[in-house]
């Protein structure tokens, strides 16, 4: 079993994820840089997966206190998640 997978109440292989909920819909983090403290969410690529739900809920904390609505998921490993195709370029959001 993969670090960054564990095992819920249900015993399914699951990952945990930063969604950012948007009018359009939920984009997932698929980057994050601790040095510049920026966290990116790029159309076609796959979310960022984090090795513990506490982790995930700090970072999301931080994006939530500097306004961005974001949510942590735990997703089963047998679903393939991805950004949407097609928008104009990676955002980036500070993180406290």
């Amino acid at each position: 079993m993969d670090e960054k997978t564990h095992k819920n109440t249900a015993k399914v292989d699951c990952h945990w994820v930063i969604g950012l909920l948007f009018p359009d819909g939920v984009k997932f983090v698929t980057q994050a840089d601790n040095r510049s403290k920026y966290f990116y969410w790029e159309s076609g690529k796959e979310p960022l997966y984090f090795e513990s739900k506490r982790t995930a809920d700090d970072y999301a904390f931080g994006m939530a206190v500097n306004g961005y609505p974001a949510v942590v998921m735990e997703i089963p490993a047998s679903f393939n998640v991805k950004n949407k195709e097609g928008e104009e370029s990676a955002e980036k959001a500070s993180k406290t």
